[in-house]
């Protein structure tokens, strides 16, 4: 009986030490990348309020928000760098479409 409990208490304090997520995970965002994620849904905004009528413009603004989208998805699940470079993909896309 005193072995057992012995492996319980072993067990109990190793727990917290396995079952903790990685940090680099478990936080947020840097603050540019946030940054960069509304600036990009702000100009999509803009830019799909103006909604341009040519099929490729149309085309266009189709991939900045799919690009968006993916920027997003990629936030939510700790991929930073792989969101910076979607977001700044479309960020280029629609600085096409205003200018």
């Amino acid at each position: 009986m005193g072995a057992r409990l012995k492996l319980v208490a072993l067990l109990a304090a190793i727990a917290p030490a396995v079952c903790t997520p990685d940090p680099v995970l478990a936080g947020s965002p840097p603050p540019d990348l946030v940054k960069l994620e509304r600036q990009v849904s702000l100009e999509l905004a803009h830019v799909r309020d103006n909604g341009p009528t040519d099929d490729s413009k149309r085309k266009q603004l189709f991939n900045a928000r799919q690009l968006e989208q993916k920027g997003e998805e990629a936030i939510k699940s700790g991929d930073y760098k792989s969101a910076e470079d979607s977001l700044l993909q479309a960020r280029v896309i629609l600085r096409q479409l205003t200018d």
